[in-house]
């Protein structure tokens, strides 16, 4: 269990990063239930122009990485919610092979240990790069599954323009200091035409209207902003992007995350903890039938979201395009 730190969090006031308004009002007041790493309280608020949500003050880009423990989730997830995930995983990559099969060169920014990737490359498409800022997660990356991962950010990296045709961002848009410039840089990188493919939270779920400050999209301070389909297609929009498709997952891993967080706040981290962490695949099933309600009105916890870069068409776009004029 990750220990409080005890060192004060600098912290910093930031304007909206949707239309640069400085102008919000607060919502929640939220602490890190999850994994604990400080005890102090940040403030999520909306701006009243566009009506993005994100955390201010928040925590200045140097003190971020401390609120990533060794035990953080992404990176060492083992047993039954290791498989779940692998599954879905999977099924994503199926249902999104025409933007990721071969020979589209797929990006995956932020890709944590680099379980996407594999997934798209042993569906039969070797064309897969990844960039994470972890080390550790860059290692397993490297090391467990042999696949090509650069340490850094986008930025860092500097990708040659219109090098690749798909650009990912699983569940990473929420993380990012300032989305709008990731964007910008996506923008650079990615092919007029491409896809750009995002899963995230959904701020406008009956999970997080149910669970407020136990729901577990808002994850202070590693989330630093709390998108919308509305606002998420807004900031896409501003970079030239138009939304194609949102898809809503129906897994119950929100509410029984919810009901954990909220048992954890109630009683803190012992015995009752240990049990709803025992508790937690079959109260996940157990509740999958409220997401799959919610899903079904739109009102998801977790979203799919499919965007096109404008421009002239892909590659592979042009292509059928010439093989229909040939028949």
């Amino acid at each position: 269990m990750t220990e409080h730190r005890t060192v004060p969090v600098r912290l910093e006031q930031v304007a909206c990063d949707l239309c640069g308004a400085d102008d919000s009002e607060p919502l929640l007041d939220l602490d890190d239930i999850l994994a604990g790493t400080t005890p102090d309280h940040f403030r999520l608020v909306r701006c009243q122009r566009c009506g993005l949500r994100y955390l201010n003050p928040r925590p200045v880009a140097e003190e971020l990485a401390r609120f990533y423990p060794e035990d953080y989730a992404p990176f060492t997830r083992r047993g039954i919610a290791a498989r779940v995930r692998d599954r879905q995983r999977r099924r994503d990559v199926a249902s999104l092979w025409r933007y990721l099969g071969p020979p589209a060169r797929v990006l995956d920014v932020g890709c944590g240990t680099g379980d996407l990737l594999r997934a798209i490359r042993d569906c039969g498409n070797p064309e897969v790069l990844g960039i994470e800022p972890s080390a550790q997660a860059v290692r397993i990356a490297r090391e467990r599954w042999g696949l090509d991962v650069r340490q850094g950010d986008l930025h860092a990296v500097r990708l040659p323009p219109a090098s690749v045709d798909t650009v990912l961002l699983s569940h990473v848009i929420e993380h990012l200091p300032s989305p709008s410039d990731t964007l910008a840089e996506i923008t650079r990188v990615l092919r007029p035409g491409g896809a750009l493919i995002l899963w995230l939270p959904n701020a406008d779920s009956w999970a997080a209207r149910f669970w407020r400050e136990n729901w577990i999209g808002y994850d202070v301070h590693r989330h630093l902003y709390a998108f919308t389909p509305a606002t998420l297609g807004a900031l896409l929009a501003r970079h030239g992007f138009t939304v194609t498709e949102i898809r809503q997952e129906w897994l119950g891993l929100e509410w029984s995350w919810g009901l954990r967080l909220w048992a954890r706040r109630r009683w803190g981290r012992g015995g009752i903890d240990r049990a709803f962490a025992g508790l937690h695949p079959a109260l996940t099933a157990l509740l999958t039938p409220v997401s799959a309600a919610a899903a079904i009105t739109g009102r998801a916890g977790r979203i799919l979201v499919v965007a096109h870069r404008a421009g002239e068409c892909s590659a592979r776009d042009l292509d059928k395009l010439m093989a229909t004029g040939r028949q």
